[in-house]
């Protein structure tokens, strides 16, 4: 986990140096704007042209100590002096910065132009400082799926102040028995401490230091929500406690905002969303609040109680609220409830999921819950409550109301497109957009015209769309003002699994055309090993500035698995970092190939039958972590096919009530001669949840052919068996199978990698249908 020195201030030795770089655009709030816009239009570097596989990559990574769940800051012509010190040498100069928080709660300051790799192999920060022990991992009250195991520090996103001095900071920590917040300044130059205060306060009875008047609780209230500065302002948000999770009798949940004043650091203010009720968390997926010129914030929260169009009602769950400071106490100005919003409280679909977005030059609003609804709201009348009503109602008092993304079947259930990511904004030079990339969907571009949006039936839409589940895509927007050519979406996204309930999902970092969504420009995959971003890290997004792109996340890689009940992590990822991608230098020695993947008829499923019980044990498996086994080869081996996916189960796992897959391919025989083999997509399913499983590639020479014959669109076949695990139980329902095949071809003249993929849909095996049969329409009689 790296050094654990208290409070002192590392250093790289540069002697009055600076950085080199060309100056560039701030990002000194998360999406970079009090607005929530996410686009940097000063952005004069990347171009839809040279982010390509053959000019774009990654550069190095930035050394952590821990996860990184807040999104990093850039700071441009950053003055940097920190004196030398016992075992740190001094450090002078001005550079292009950027800015890293780690759950280890560390804030480390890097040069954003320079790798500055030291004899360890760690990248070396112009500063760093620790902010003293964060408060250990709980599946309790705040992680009951351990993927942020082991511990809870830097949450949410910091905030610097527009004459770059300043950072202001939260960290959880946990001393003795009690929990608690920091708010830190810290002086950009020198890492220094300028301030530091508790949130909340002293508990006035130290034996229950959960417990203070206001009804705040800093031992579970996650403070997710990103700090915004605004007029002198530090505003700083936090969730409520989740009922599901946490049996802690003293838990209060209510969603909370503090108001900080940035110099003295003193409580200016506190509003509860619910304070004759419960819940109303204010955590919109790490969005910040946004604010307007006029010293207005906007706020979106999550479930809660609602009372608001009662007389003396003060109770603001699954609601739009627009706030202002005044004085000593904040006052509600103006608000939006959806009309079903206590179907949406049912049914924990949280309106608060995605945060606001200002529409820059109007005075229109925007946001979109777990119900995939998009609502275009006016600031100056946002509509306050037209109800009770339930699904489907009709919200009349807003600008605008559409699906924003796409309902979505899993086995027997129909689940809603979340929008965890809060939408981001760019005028471009054919108009504005709005762009959306819920879960279990593809990114949407809606175009914003006159007011409204002209397209919500039939926007642009990306090509790739990740696994099933959790939680969409995290998104940024780069241009060079709007300039055609310039404008480009950036998203972080799953790869490999749902990372709800997952630990280990790899991400991906992808970039397409602002003005053209559906052409795909780069993707991290497409360069093999040179480019890939390592563990995803939910709800942040990428930063982009100076020609650069700066990706959070969870470390490298650790196996894929759920954590249910009391189990927890004991493999952790070797390296912590941000990945830092940019535009390769002329002398980039590329050995890899980049990787196309295209639908094709190389290969298609004809057969999958689950339906016998899978007698095997762990007996004859290779250990893959702590407390896992490795089964894939053991599988294979006992029935006699290689297997599809990868199998890594609890060791002692014993396959209760779990089928034996058998999954038949029919390959054209001169691809199979010519290919180096077929790999497989593969995951497990149960509703909305994916499992542990990933899809595994098969060479040649160890498939297993079990038949030929004459495919019905001509010329023949090979027939290969594969074998899997499929159905499992899991509580009351079972684990779907999801799978698909691609032949893969490594010899093109052109130095490229082809996966041709199954024309087909993915296909599915479960309990209701544990078998099908395609033969009669792939293969001639």
């Amino acid at each position: 986990m790296g050094s654990r020195r208290n409070l002192i201030i590392l250093a790289v030795g540069l002697l009055s140096l600076s950085s080199g770089g060309s100056w560039a655009a701030d990002v000194l709030t998360q999406h970079n704007d009090n607005a929530r816009t996410g686009a940097n239009t000063a952005e004069s570097v990347l171009t839809t042209k040279n982010v390509s596989p053959d000019k774009f990559g990654k550069l190095w990574t930035l050394y952590a100590d821990g996860q990184v769940v807040a999104q990093p800051l850039y700071v441009s012509k950053l003055a940097v002096d920190v004196p030398a010190a016992p075992g740190v040498e001094a450090v002078k100069g001005t550079f292009n910065a950027v800015v890293i928080g780690t759950m280890h709660n560390t804030v480390y300051v890097y040069d954003a132009d320079k790798e500055n790799r030291g004899p360890d192999g760690k990248t070396r920060p112009l500063w760093a400082r620790w902010l003293s022990s964060p408060r250990p991992g709980d599946k309790e009250k705040v992680d009951m799926w351990s993927t942020n195991d082991p511990e809870w520090g830097i949450v949410a996103t910091p905030v610097v102040d527009p004459q770059k001095t300043t950072l202001w900071v939260t960290s959880w920590h946990r001393e003795g028995n009690a929990d608690f917040y920091m708010l830190h300044a810290l002086d950009l130059k020198t890492g220094a401490q300028r301030g530091s205060v508790r949130v909340g306060g002293t508990p006035p009875n130290l034996a229950r230091p959960c417990t203070l008047p206001s009804g705040f609780n800093p031992c579970s209230q996650k403070q997710r929500s990103a700090l915004l500065l605004k007029d002198g302002v530090v505003y700083v948000g936090f969730g409520g406690t989740d009922n599901r999770i946490s049996t802690d009798p003293s838990a209060n949940p209510h969603g909370t905002l503090f108001a900080f004043d940035a110099a003295t650091l003193q409580q200016r203010a506190l509003w509860n969303s619910t304070p004759r009720g419960g819940n109303g968390g204010i955590w919109q997926s790490g969005q910040g609040p946004a604010a307007d010129d006029t010293g207005h914030l906007y706020l979106v929260t999550g479930n809660g109680s609602f009372s608001a169009d009662q007389p003396g009602g003060s109770d603001y769950g699954n609601s739009f609220v627009k706030l202002k400071l005044d004085g000593g106490a904040f006052k509600v100005e103006d608000y939006f409830t959806p009309c079903n919003q206590k179907w949406l409280d049912e049914k924990d679909l949280d309106f608060g999921s995605a945060g606001p977005l200002l529409i820059l030059g109007t005075t229109l609003t925007l946001t979109g819950g777990k119900e995939g609804v998009i609502y275009l709201l006016g600031r100056n009348n946002l509509g306050k409550y037209a109800g009770p009503g339930g699904p489907g109602c009709a919200n009349p008092n807003v600008v605008q109301a559409f699906m924003g993304t796409a309902l979505h079947t899993h086995g027997a259930g129909t689940t809603w497109g979340h929008i965890h990511s809060a939408p981001v904004f760019w005028k471009g030079p054919d108009g504005s957009r709005v762009y959306v990339w819920g879960e279990n969907d593809r990114l949407r571009a809606f175009t914003l015209a006159a007011g409204k949006f002209s397209n919500p039936q039939q926007p642009v839409k990306s090509i790739y769309q990740p696994p099933d589940g959790m939680p969409g895509g995290m998104l940024s927007v780069s241009s060079n003002g709007t300039r055609s050519g310039s404008g480009i979406v950036w998203a972080t996204v799953p790869l490999d699994g749902d990372a709800n309930k997952n630990r280990g999902v790899q991400g991906m970092l992808i970039a397409v055309d602002a003005q053209n969504v559906s052409r795909q420009l780069w993707t991290s995959e497409l360069a093999g090993q040179r480019d890939r971003l390592g563990l995803f890290a939910k709800f942040v997004p990428p930063t982009v500035a100076g020609g650069k792109v700066f990706v959070a996340t969870y470390g490298d890689k650790e196996p894929l698995r759920i954590y249910g009940g009391n189990d927890r992590p004991r493999q952790l990822p070797a390296n912590y970092y941000v990945a830092v991608y940019g535009i390769l230098p002329p002398s980039h020695d590329d050995h890899t190939k980049p990787i196309v993947n295209q639908d094709a008829d190389d290969v298609t499923v004809t057969k999958a039958v689950a339906t016998t019980p899978l007698a095997f044990t762990t007996q004859g498996c290779v250990p893959a972590d702590a407390g896992a086994v490795d089964c894939t080869a053991a599988l294979g081996q006992k029935f006699g096919a290689p297997s599809l996916h990868s199998v890594i189960v609890p060791a002692g796992y014993n396959f209760a009530g779990c089928n034996l897959l058998t999954v038949t391919t029919a390959s054209k025989q001169g691809g199979v001669t010519a290919a180096t083999g077929i790999g497989w997509f593969a995951s497990d399913a149960t509703l909305a949840d994916q499992a542990m499983t990933t899809g595994r590639f098969v060479r040649t020479g160890e498939l297993k052919q079990v038949g030929s014959g004459q495919l019905k669109a001509g010329g023949p076949a090979l027939l290969h068996q594969f074998v899997g695990v499929a159905n499992c139980t899991v509580g009351q329902a079972s684990f779907d199978k999801v799978f698909k095949p691609f032949m893969q071809f490594e010899n093109s003249p052109d130095d490229k990698i082809f996966r041709n993929w199954d024309r087909a849909q993915n296909y599915r095996v479960s309990r209701a249908t544990p078998q099908f049969d395609r033969s009669r329409d792939v293969l001639a009689p």
